[in-house]
């Protein structure tokens, strides 16, 4: 694996990947939300659930990897439970941080705990538009499926979420929550629409077991 420093035009994100079915779903609501509507910031992404996103660091890549790769080895698979659309705050997504009998999943959250320890220390400020991944109890994991315009046209949202109800895609319940991946990120300016030009590389994604996480082959 190549071991860039971390310019200021680069960002790191860890994202948990949801089953195949799931990316399949989310993948074609995305492209549909462009083709209808124009919004292009989640298909900008591969889809995933935030664990940290967007991180400003002078860490190398190599020392990124090396936190997430230790901090994970000792985490365990886990059962997600797609909770369907949530309909409050400004974007539009699928819920995972809970359980189905409404508190929050304890293997999420430790999850989310485990990325901020390993990151923490390594990350620049950052202004996020919502809450910081890195902030313990202020994020929640989800889906996303609509997002950045919508904080530029929230108009638009009782709009596109009837549209997305009514397509009447019911995605997998639950799911293994099993593969963590890094990813780089580049935008020429990341204070702009930045979701209009972004692009992005696949790190390295580990395997989360029962007992222990394994590293995968860089894709």
């Amino acid at each position: 694996m190549s071991a860039p420093s971390a310019a200021s035009s680069f960002r790191y994100g860890v994202f948990l990947r949801p089953d195949p079915g799931t990316c399949a779903l989310l993948t074609d609501l995305h492209l549909l939300l462009r083709q209808q509507y124009g919004l292009v910031s989640c298909a900008a992404y591969p889809p995933h659930a935030t664990l940290m996103g967007n991180m400003p660091t002078d860490a190398s890549e190599d020392e990124l990897a090396d936190r997430m790769g230790t901090a994970l080895a000792g985490t365990a698979s886990f059962t997600t439970y797609n909770l369907g659309i949530e309909r409050g705050g400004g974007g539009i997504g699928f819920n995972l941080h809970d359980l189905p009998d409404g508190s929050p999943n304890p293997g999420i959250t430790a999850l989310l705990d485990t990325v901020r320890r390993a990151m923490a220390p390594v990350a620049k400020p950052m202004d996020h538009y919502r809450a910081n991944p890195l902030d313990p109890g202020r994020f929640r994991a989800h889906l996303s499926i609509a997002s950045h315009e919508l904080l530029l046209r929230p108009e638009l949202r009782p709009e596109i979420l009837d549209f997305v109800e009514g397509l009447g895609w019911e995605p997998p319940r639950s799911f293994m929550a099993d593969t963590v991946s890094l990813f780089r990120f580049r935008s020429a300016d990341w204070h702009a629409q930045w979701w209009r030009n972004m692009t992005w590389d696949h790190v390295r994604s580990w395997r989360l077991e029962p007992d222990a996480a394994v590293a995968l082959d860089a894709a």
